[in-house]
């Protein structure tokens, strides 16, 4: 019986999977014929681009598409809004240098996806890319926004060794700076950040964070221009509200912003060598059902946690 149900789930799956991908032939067609070419750097490259040109980078998933067209799924962890997309908007529309804008790997081939992941974004794109792209340029070049999910969705899982050791080079020896939900837990209970040579964290609500803005906008600021180091680097793990803060706060201090994403949740699902997206006891998930079912850190953690906290934003 169960085999069964497994066979008639896989066909399912396949079924819907077939017409995404035919949606996405269509939308790709659509790009040739209006000659809109999307550039997008490879995640690899992408990474030393990051590392080598110390570049603040904020990045567009589909959900931060989503938002800035205010059509974001209901029950999310940030509400639609137009000033939510209005700061969105402006960010994916800004080029200067030392800032760069990452959108998704995916706009001229999806072979690199395992199977269900190459479904989604066939199906993202099929769907929602003819308005996306009015938003992108052709003249530019974008770095890829799924460098923070260098494990999960890929068929070469192998490369997830090779990929974190590059980014973790980005903060070797500098003073980190976190910036991150109530429930993220940023690199707590692993080694990502033990190479930094310092972490502090600035705590933010971890739902309707961008209600918030102006005060965790004002929490950075303040904090990074009262730290006597000239090597600072902020890392954002906070929704849509990082993509934006990524811009804001590189313009006002001067120092390198990374919009994060899931990267930790990334780094503990290979180390467990995960065949799918889990729970992870302390941290929240936003992905997967149960994710927001989040527990307390391990007391083993705590104290080390607990020292690094400079400011909690309710």
């Amino acid at each position: 019986m169960k085999t069964k149900q497994r066979f008639d789930r896989n066909i399912r799956i396949n079924a819907i999977g077939l017409v995404k991908l035919i949606a996405y032939a269509v939308f790709r067609m659509y790009l040739i014929i209006t000659r809109r070419q999307i550039r997008v750097v490879p995640i690899e490259k992408s990474i030393q681009i990051i590392l080598k040109e110390r570049l603040s980078v904020a990045r567009f998933g589909d959900g931060e598409f989503k938002w800035m067209f205010k059509d974001r799924e209901p029950d999310n962890f940030e509400k639609n809004s137009s000033e939510l997309a209005a700061a969105l908007l402006k960010v994916i529309k800004t080029s200067r240098e030392g800032f760069q804008v990452c959108i998704p790997d995916a706009f001229d081939g999806l072979n690199q996806y395992r199977r269900l992941d190459a479904f989604f974004w066939a199906g993202q794109l099929g769907h929602h890319g003819y308005r996306w792209v009015r938003t992108l340029s052709s003249q530019r070049t974008y770095l890829d926004s799924l460098v923070t999910r260098p494990y999960m969705i890929y068929k070469d899982r192998s490369q997830g060794d090779r990929l974190f050791k590059l980014i973790k080079q980005i903060w070797d020896k500098r003073h980190v700076i976190l910036v991150e939900g109530s429930e993220t837990r940023f690199g707590v209970g692993n080694d990502l950040l033990n190479n930094a040579a310092k972490v502090e964290r600035i705590i933010c609500p971890a739902k309707d964070a961008f209600e918030h803005y102006a005060q965790i906008l004002n929490a950075i600021t303040e904090v990074v221009k009262n730290i006597d180091d000239s090597d600072i680097l902020v890392l954002v793990s906070l929704g849509p509200t990082a993509t934006v803060l990524a811009n804001d706060v590189n313009l006002e201090t001067s120092v390198q912003v990374l919009d994060i994403g899931h990267l930790d949740l990334e780094y503990s699902w290979m180390l467990m060598q995960a065949g799918e997206k889990v729970p992870l006891n302390y941290k929240y998930v936003n992905e997967i059902q149960n994710g927001d079912k989040v527990q307390s850190v391990p007391s083993k953690f705590l104290q080390r946690y607990n020292s690094e906290i400079l400011i909690k934003i309710k």
